[in-house]
């Protein structure tokens, strides 16, 4: 399992909650389910893989019940599916990050014992392994009406003709007047022209917090973007978010 330093987890984000502030550790792993096959005389076991991998991924931190913090973010959401990034390189453009989807909270224990700071603890487990990418748009706010990273895109080395998945996270969002916000993923094949990536629009957001992930099909060309908008009009917007994409 990659072990990262705790320096380079630059967000925790699920479903849209910041909850890095009260994080003091994140594994998360993806192991391939192994059976037994050692044959009748056998020395030593021997195992095959079943093809089958899951994730498993724990947090633990200080409880917080401050807006918006740990505790609102996970009471009463065992065995609801939660969308989860976190950054593992810092949080800028071109570094990676983690994603996890249709991962099932199994567990929150907003721990008490006397003498000790009240800490809690969140456990999960998904269908699918995790999936590596890359950030898009690194966690923060944006206050233009339109705005788009193509002179900021990432650079995959070649196109990827086996598509990957969209990674979106709004953790708060101020319309000020306008109808929604929405960002989009964006692909080129020059680093000049881009173009929406099939398939790579988030929904329209009125609310925060908010999370999605989307799967992409096709081709996914060499240099990656992303791009935003507010509809209608308004002043005094700001949306904070990221977006990040997996190339398969």
């Amino acid at each position: 399992m990659t072990t990262y330093s705790s320096a380079n987890v630059a967000f925790l984000l699920i479903d849209g909650f910041s909850v890095l502030g009260v994080t003091t550790e994140i594994s998360a792993e993806s192991p391939l389910k192994r059976e037994e096959v050692t044959p009748l005389g056998a020395s030593a076991e021997v195992y095959a893989s079943a093809g089958i991998t899951s994730t498993k991924m724990s947090q633990k931190g200080y409880f917080d019940d401050a807006t918006g913090s740990s505790h609102e973010a996970l009471a009463g959401r065992n065995g609801t599916s939660r969308i989860i990034c976190f950054g593992v390189e810092g949080n800028t453009i071109r570094k990676n990050f983690i994603g996890l989807s249709g991962a099932i909270q199994t567990q929150y224990d907003p721990g008490i014992k006397v003498g000790e700071l009240h800490k809690s603890s969140a456990e999960y487990i998904g269908s699918a392994a995790k999936e590596d990418g890359k950030i898009l748009h690194a966690h923060g706010a944006k206050t233009a009406a339109t705005g788009n990273t193509q002179a900021s895109s990432v650079n995959n080395g070649a196109s990827s003709a086996s598509g990957g998945s969209g990674f979106f996270e709004l953790s708060a969002l101020t319309l000020g007047g306008y109808t929604n916000f929405q960002a989009v993923l964006q692909d080129s094949a020059d680093n000049i022209t881009f173009a929406d990536i099939t398939g790579g629009a988030f929904t329209a957001k009125t609310t925060s917090p908010a999370a999605q992930r989307l799967t992409l099909s096709g081709t996914i060309r060499q240099y990656t973007a992303c791009r935003w908008a507010f509809s209608g009009a308004g002043s005094g917007n700001t949306a904070t978010f990221m977006a990040g994409i997996v190339r398969n």
